[in-house]
């Protein structure tokens, strides 16, 4: 029996519309849960209590708006190394046995992992987020936008990328716009009464900087775009720390691109690369407005040089991940019709990045009338796991399953000559 290795905190306030479904999924995790941690923000009392009733150790906390410091507070109520963050409407779904590979040490093992990317399901595009990681590493700071830092001043939190198969989180609005809309709103309201009460005790800097943007990033999934755009102009101009300026800066470029305002966009680019912010951010954000200008060859040169670049470091922590980069140089690739380049792309997101059952069509689809052996060839010589593959790409139409069956049929011949070393 694996010994239980992760604690999941939560941090759920009024908006937890099923704690329920949070909790029953986290069974998919195995013995790697030793144990589970849910504070409360504001949270209303019955949803606390059924916490307690399955298991969780509780703790209530006002809602004034560090959520950086509720999540410091679970984590520090766990017992084990490893923490799980999760919201209450998340849902997990985990393989133990691979999970487990990447949590325990190794034999021979150097470095550490300190952090895990998990993919995270949400909206159209799956996004990657630090959910699991070291206690002893790492703790969250910022208050309203928490950011997962080191605990050592200067260093860089190692992290891996495990794929969807390993684990995923997935939210419970996930294609539910009305529940979305709600979230949403919630957001936003939480985030104005931070503003307000920061306005009215004349309080500043970073902290008003982060519930600007954080309204911000709220109204803007909200369709309001005009409310984005004057809290972020607000947030750049007003006196903070470098990150917290850079964040709103990368915030509002992404905003103008949006809006067709390019070359205000570039300017905000430009102001990032003179305050050194991550240069392969700037970069992505600089083929973002060559695409949207529709200078789809620009953006894709830009692109393709990234892959190789590894994670793209936003100024607030976040990342775009190896798959995010994979995807845009794909449809940028298909945009000018390097259809090869576009296959190699989607290859490598099923083969390496557990994307089989979201990318398995297209890939039948760019690898066209050529025979199922040589795509399960091409699977084959990419490494891809072969029994997930297959099983993604027997649900497809022909030649999904003529694939699918190619690929298992290499599966024997690989075990011999692998028993034979």
């Amino acid at each position: 029996m694996e010994t239980p290795s992760l604690t999941c905190c939560l941090v759920v306030g009024d908006d937890a519309r099923d704690l329920h479904g949070c909790l029953a999924s986290l069974a998919s995790l195995g013995d790697l849960l030793a144990g589970t941690v849910v504070v409360g923000m504001g949270a209303p009392e019955r949803v606390l209590e059924f916490a307690r009733r399955a298991g969780a150790t509780v703790h209530s906390r006002a809602d004034d708006g560090d959520l950086a410091g509720a999540r410091n507070e679970a984590a520090g109520m766990a017992e084990t190394e490893w923490v799980f963050l999760l919201e209450g409407d998340d849902r997990v779904s985990a393989d133990p046995a691979l999970l487990a590979k990447l949590l325990d040490p190794q034999p021979g093992e150097v470095v550490r992992p300190e952090a895990l990317q998990i993919e995270v399901v949400g909206g159209e595009t799956p996004t990657r987020e630090v959910r699991l990681y070291r206690t002893a590493a790492a703790h969250f700071l910022g208050g309203v936008r928490p950011r997962l830092l080191s605990r050592e001043s200067g260093h860089t939190l190692r992290t891996l990328n495990p794929g969807g198969d390993v684990v995923r989180v997935t939210a419970a609005y996930a294609g539910d716009p009305a529940g979305e809309r709600i979230r949403l709103l919630r957001r936003e309201s939480r985030a104005t009464r931070i503003v307000d009460v920061l306005d009215s005790t004349g309080s500043g800097g970073d902290e008003l900087v982060s519930a600007l943007i954080e309204r911000a990033r709220a109204r803007r999934a909200l369709g309001d775009g005009n409310g984005a755009l004057a809290d972020l102009n607000r947030a750049r101009t007003l006196p903070c720390g470098d990150r917290y300026r850079d964040t709103a800066r990368e915030e509002l470029a992404g905003l103008l691109v949006e809006y067709r305002h390019f070359d205000g966009a570039r300017t905000l680019i430009g102001q990032l690369r003179e305050a050194g912010a991550d240069p392969g951010y700037s970069d992505w954000l600089e083929a973002q407005v060559h695409a949207a200008e529709g200078q789809a060859q620009d953006a894709l040169r830009i692109v393709d040089r990234l892959r190789d670049g590894g994670l793209l470091t936003r100024a607030d922590g976040g990342v775009v991940a190896p798959p995010e980069i994979l995807n845009e140089t794909m449809i940028l690739a298909a945009r000018v019709h390097d259809y090869e380049k576009a296959f190699e792309c989607c290859l490598e997101l099923v083969s390496r990045h557990g994307q089989a059952r979201r990318y398995g069509r297209l890939l039948l689809k760019l690898w066209g009338r050529r025979s199922p052996e040589g795509l399960a060839a091409e699977l084959d010589r990419a490494g891809a796991p072969v029994e997930s593959v297959a099983a993604a790409l027997r649900q497809l139409p022909e030649p999904g399953p003529a694939a699918a069956a190619a690929l298992e049929s290499r599966k024997p011949a690989l075990t011999t000559v692998a028993a034979s070393l």
